[in-house]
């Protein structure tokens, strides 16, 4: 039941199911990580108590929820509570902005419900319960509660209203996914319908006429030339198919040219990138469009050999070859499109001797385990055009929180240069990062300095925060500096962005200890970090799933057509495209004449009893034949299932029938053997008849009736026969 729900979701409700499992992930793990180190303290009252286990039991059922798919306004409520439960338990001190034993720790917790329960007005939600939380912080800490509540409201408004703007931009990006996959489900079906015209009328027209052809004049040249484009219409769309629609492009592209091109093809099949793949097929195209302009020869050899994560394909030709310079075609349309993927090409050239066209394309193993492949950012690109101006606009979101947290700092708080200079230089970095982006992939340069200049400020502006101010709001820098990498997160993997984030934890552990911080603050000032890139990761990888099904190709016609003539045909395709192997070579002896013409008479069956609900009966229709029985069917209409009218074929088996003649209507089918069998034989043959099916057994014929399908009958509510 639960694997039907799952294959009957749309991709759009499987988005928001993804984003409430990690909404639900998150909070949870908040808030136990907050039940950890209340179980910690030294000492607590009842009330605390009391408050606590509200709280944690508000978290823990919103969470369920959330995690179930089923979040709701009723656990925005729960969280909102679970915020005022923990603002109101006692504390010795008022607790500083953004500190450990702050409240600030459960005011995301309503906040990003709100974004999971789809909630309209999202952001006037938002606002109520920051300034709920501001007004609870200055009910239990005076006038200094208040200040802390503005600067942590502004620190946690900007990043929860940067998270509402990646989801408004994910939901769109599964909205374009979602229509996409609507359309293709509508091209898809009128292709497949459009096959299995062709398929039926090559499988009447051409293959019928072909298989009696050998069976009749297996010596006959135009049987042999028949056979052979019979083959052909069956087996090189296969071809196609398996080798990932490369080779099928680029003979299209011979062909175009009128080459006679002969391919090679080694190796199993693997899916290439698809910018990848359109850069190969641009560079061979225009190799084969030399061979045909300046090589004198129409003959050409293509060879494709394909190993575990590269492609090599070579075009050779014996034609008059050159010696000068290579030209625009070679050096733009050739090597320039193989070079801008990774790719290597080499031409190979002697006057009188040909040309050889090598193309080389390998996974480069570094950019693969960073993330940094070129699928990457064609992927994003197809949902969200313009990643770089996403990524600006959702740090500068970000950036507006922390900075207003900076502002309100200066109520209270000596002004800190350092962080504000550190502050210009990493957003003067995101700008640099995200105009890279909304002109093409990043280059490995861009990640390093995405990696080394944040850590570079943090070194240096990090010690000038007070140490009792480090791990709190007065330390906003360390959430500012994931920026960089929270930016180029749309166009890299996951993995390079926690390593982008790694030097940054190295500063701030190594600052941390160095003020004489409690070891226990560590996780405290490391999870911030891993935490947002974690949220933006999720985000991106959806808008990343919803590109690969907007880019996704569809299958090709003969494809198409090869999987109608294999719904057709089932486990008589096989033995037919072995038949067709001996015609064309002309080497069919009387043995395989005698099995084409079976084959002939199985395959007019598929046609007129196509699918498994028929597959018994045309098992038993070819056993006959092949016992030496002539079977005709004058059915004036075929049911939708003859299973029972097979069982009943089969009892005639091993009875060595002459002619056998079936006819009947979808209510009623008549089995007339003529002549009669013996005695013995017919009475063998009427104890092995289904139950439903009665027997009439005379010198001159056997004549059997009953129900085509007994299932059939008994769900119209027809009776059951019962033999005499």
């Amino acid at each position: 039941m639960r694997r039907g729900r799952s294959e009957g979701r749309s991709f759009a409700a499987s988005v928001e199911r993804g984003l409430q499992l990690a909404i639900g992930m998150v909070i949870l793990a908040k808030t136990l990580v907050w039940a950890g180190q209340f179980a910690l303290q030294p000492s607590y009252d009842g009330e605390d108590l009391t408050l606590a286990a509200v709280l944690v039991c508000s978290v823990l059922i919103a969470g369920i929820n959330c995690l179930r798919g089923r979040a709701s306004t009723a656990d925005v409520v729960l969280c909102t509570i679970a915020m005022v439960a923990g603002a109101l338990m006692h504390r010795d001190d008022v607790p500083l902005s953004g500190a450990a034993d702050s409240p600030i720790i459960h005011l995301a917790e309503p906040m990003l419900l709100v974004i999971a329960a789809r909630r309209r007005g999202a952001v006037a939600t938002m606002v109520l319960i920051a300034a709920l939380f501001v007004g609870l912080r200055w009910i239990t800490g005076g006038d200094d509660g208040l200040v802390y509540g503005l600067q942590e409201a502004a620190l946690i408004g900007g990043s929860v209203f940067g998270a509402l703007f990646l989801v408004t931009h994910m939901r769109r990006a599964s909205g374009r996914a979602e229509r996409a996959l609507a359309t293709r489900r509508v091209d898809e079906a009128e292709r497949m319908s459009s096959a299995e015209v062709e398929a039926t009328s090559f499988l009447h027209d051409d293959l019928i006429p072909t298989l009696l052809a050998v069976a009749g004049l297996p010596g006959d040249p135009d049987t042999w030339s028949a056979a052979a484009n019979a083959l052909e219409e069956i087996e090189v769309p296969a071809a196609e198919q398996g080798l990932g629609d490369l080779v099928a492009e680029i003979r299209t592209a011979a062909d175009r040219e009128h080459l006679k091109a002969r391919f090679v093809v080694r190796g199993r099949r693997q899916r290439l990138p698809d910018v990848v793949q359109d850069a190969l097929l641009g560079a061979a195209t225009e190799a084969l469009r030399n061979v045909a302009r300046h090589s004198g020869q129409r003959r050409v050899r293509v060879t494709v050999v394909r190993r575990i994560g590269s492609i090599r394909v070579v075009i050779a030709d014996p034609g008059l070859g050159f010696t000068a310079d290579p030209g625009v075609g070679l050096r733009v349309a050739i090597a320039g499109r193989v070079s801008a993927v990774g790719g290597t090409s080499r031409v190979d050239s002697v006057p009188g001797s040909g040309t050889t066209v090598v193309l080389m394309w390998r996974y480069r193993r570094l950019a693969r385990l960073l993330g940094m492949s070129p699928a990457h950012d064609q992927v994003i690109r197809a949902v969200v055009p313009d990643p770089g101006r996403v990524a600006l606009v959702a740090s500068a979101v970000l950036a507006g929180g922390y900075l207003a947290t900076a502002a309100l700092l200066t109520l209270d708080n000596p002004v800190q240069p350092e962080s504000y200079l550190g502050a210009v230089a990493i957003a003067a970095l995101v700008v640099l990062l995200t105009n890279a982006m909304t002109r093409g992939p990043l280059s490995p340069a861009h990640l390093v300095l995405a990696a080394a200049a944040p850590t570079a400020i943090l070194a240096a502006a990090l010690p000038s925060v007070p140490a009792e101010g480090l791990g709190g709001a007065q330390s906003w820098l360390i959430e500012f500096s994931a920026l960089p990498a929270l930016a180029v997160a749309w166009v890299v993997s996951q993995r390079m962005i926690m390593l982008l984030l790694v030097p940054n934890a190295l500063v701030i552990t190594a600052v941390a200890l160095h003020l004489d911080r409690p070891v226990s603050d560590l996780p405290h000032l490391l999870f911030v970090q891993p935490l947002n890139a974690l949220f933006v990761g999720i985000i991106v990888s959806v808008c990343r799933r919803a590109g690969h099904m907007v880019t996704n190709r569809a299958t090709p016609r003969t494809s198409d057509r090869r999987v109608a003539l294999e719904s057709l045909l089932g486990n008589f395709l096989a033995p037919v495209q072995e038949i067709l192997i001996r015609g064309a070579l002309g080497r069919v002896t009387t043995t395989e004449s005698t099995r084409a013409a079976l084959l002939a008479h199985a395959a007019r069956d598929c046609l007129y009893l196509p699918g498994t609900e028929h597959a018994d009966l045309r098992a038993e229709l070819t056993a006959l034949r092949a016992a030496g029985a002539q079977v005709e069917s004058r059915m004036t209409e075929y049911p939708a299932a003859t299973r029972t009218l097979a069982s009943a074929l089969r009892a005639l088996v091993g009875s060595s029938p002459g002619q056998v003649t079936i006819s009947g209507t979808v209510d009623e089918s008549s089995v007339v053997v003529v002549p009669g069998l013996a005695a013995d034989a017919a009475a063998r043959v009427t104890r092995s008849l289904p139950i439903s099916w009665q027997a009439r057994a005379e010198p001159e014929a056997l004549v059997l009736t009953g129900p085509p399908d007994l299932a059939s009958v008994i769900r119209r509510g027809g009776r059951r026969l019962v033999r005499d």
